[in-house]
């Protein structure tokens, strides 16, 4: 899935990987402003995008000052469109940001709409006492949770403002925390403005202010690096996220809509790591050493290390990679070290994953109805989903569980959140995997999710694109998760950090 980025930080995925205002009360949701509160323009700026130098969308942002029970306040609208094709099929997105935030950038509460499937993603937040209180709607399905928020934590648009109320000059520095759009976690973010400097606008050369901006998750990732020209007035009239390609710039609400001109943004061609050597019968083998390289960064930092893989660091940019097929009947010995048992979540329904759903409960008791071994229900389960979604259809984002088992059609992610939907419905603990996976049509690796099961001590894959009881050695894993939660989205910025990134030589097969 594709998201926009901004300032580094507005989510960007691939083909697996794009936001109700909440007032200060729990119980009061609000699509738009009240009419009782008194509001006044502050901006309303249009900005165009493009990817890899093709134009695939827009991004219209509104934003107003509101008084509010006594208090003034800001608050932002964003809606964002996005355009493209993956493996040659038509993809739509629309995500819409909204957030409200005190005049000093204060988070009070925030909306954010994401459009990847046939229903909405709708979360909702906002701030109280210490904590922010997130709801989270999507079909047939509601999820409430909380995180530790610190009343001075910032909003969605946190570096836009802060740069609009104090413009940075040439040789600062500014550190704030903020909430990230689509992940719905909290990440520390550093603006360093560089210099001026003559910049490219679609309206001509101008002297603006570069600024890095470096966005820290925490945890194996590392940064994700951007860039933002500014005008002397801190407005941004250009970005760009260099991982991907990815510029956007100010420009006339007429431009931002007007159809694009020449070939379309293909995100599959783009995100396919060609390689030299052709990997016959890919599923057939039984282990695969590989060496990765990855510019500006270390590889083994971001690819699992586990009991279907083995990652050993041969310099800063460089791994080697050793990748097996893994099934339930290895000896134990081999895979203690590897052993992280199922957690709740890794069970129980969510928004993505509606195991509880009763067309999911329903469907998951069609095959194997008497049976007891898990191992085998969850192969039966694989097939099972391999064969009834006929329509492979590369124009889905990311629908959920309950709408795959309703259309029966989609790529990766609607066969792995179906999958594992249906395995928890039958009492077996799955989650997603992403990572890639050897395309034979295109010569290359091509990101890719797909599904581990808890085995009686062990997590075994699973891939229901291909309904062969299991996974060879094709498969290198970034990283897992359960989608539980509102933060579900942030398991896909591993995937994000590499896109664009990496190189990937074949050393060895086994069959």
């Amino acid at each position: 899935m594709l998201r926009i980025l901004r300032f580094g930080y507005q989510a960007c995925g691939c083909s697996l990987v794009s936001l109700l205002l909440s007032c200060s009360s729990p119980t009061v949701e609000v699509a738009s402003k009240p009419v009782e509160e008194a509001s006044k323009s502050v901006e309303d700026v249009w900005d165009v995008i493009y990817m890899q130098g093709a134009k695939v969308g827009y991004s219209h942002t509104v934003t107003d000052q509101i008084e509010r029970d006594g208090r003034d306040l800001l608050h932002t609208r964003s809606e964002n469109q996005l355009e493209f094709r993956r493996f040659g099929k038509a993809i739509e997105q629309h995500v819409v940001l909204e957030s409200t935030e005190s005049l000093d950038g204060g988070l009070v509460g925030f909306r954010s709409e994401l459009s990847s499937g046939p229903t909405p993603m709708v979360t909702t937040g906002h701030y109280e006492e210490g904590q922010l209180l997130i709801r989270t709607d999507s079909e047939s399905k509601t999820q409430r949770s909380t995180i530790p928020w610190a009343q001075d934590w910032l909003g969605f648009f946190a570096a836009e403002q802060s740069l609009q109320r104090e413009p940075l000059q040439p040789g600062q520095i500014r550190k704030f925390r903020a909430l990230m759009p689509v992940f719905n976690q909290p990440a520390d973010v550093i603006l360093e403005a560089i210099g001026y400097e003559p910049t490219e606008l679609l309206t001509g050369t101008h002297t603006l202010l570069k600024i890095r901006s470096l966005v820290s998750f925490g945890g194996p990732i590392g940064q994700i690096e951007s860039f933002s020209w500014t005008d002397r007035t801190g407005q941004t009239l250009k970005t760009l996220v260099p991982g991907v390609g990815q510029t956007g710039y100010r420009t006339t609400r007429e431009m931002a809509l007007g159809k694009s001109e020449g070939p379309a943004f293909d995100l599959g061609d783009f995100a396919t790591i060609r390689v030299e050597s052709e990997l016959l019968r890919p599923h057939e083998t039984t282990q695969v050493t590989y060496r990765v390289r990855m510019q500006d960064g270390d590889p083994s930092s971001v690819l699992a290390d586990g009991l279907t893989q083995s990652v050993t660091a041969l310099d800063e940019h460089s791994a080697e990679v050793v990748v097996r097929a893994v099934r339930p009947n290895l000896p134990k010995e081999n895979t203690a070290r590897f052993v992280t048992e199922p957690t709740d979540d890794d069970l129980a329904p969510n928004n993505l994953i509606q195991s509880d759903d009763e067309r999911i409960v329903a469907l998951a008791g069609e095959d194997a109805a008497g049976e007891f071994d898990a191992w085998t229900i969850a192969r039966q389960l694989e097939l099972l989903v391999q064969r009834r979604i006929e329509v492979k259809d590369f124009s889905q984002a990311f629908a959920t569980a309950a709408e795959v088992a309703e259309s029966m059609e989609g790529d990766c992610t609607e066969h792995s959140v179906l999958l594992a939907a249906l395995c928890r419905a039958r009492n077996i603990p799955a989650r997603v995997t992403m990572g890639l996976v050897y395309y034979q049509q295109e010569g290359g690796y091509a990101y890719h999710m797909w599904n581990e099961v808890w085995i009686r001590d062990r997590w075994v894959p699973l891939d229901a694109t291909l309904g062969l009881g299991g996974i060879g050695a094709a498969h290198l894993k970034l990283a897992d998760s359960n989608l539980a939660g509102a933060g579900a989205y942030s398991a896909f910025l591993p995937v994000f950090h590499v896109l664009g990134r990496l190189e990937i030589e074949i050393l060895d097969v086994q069959r």
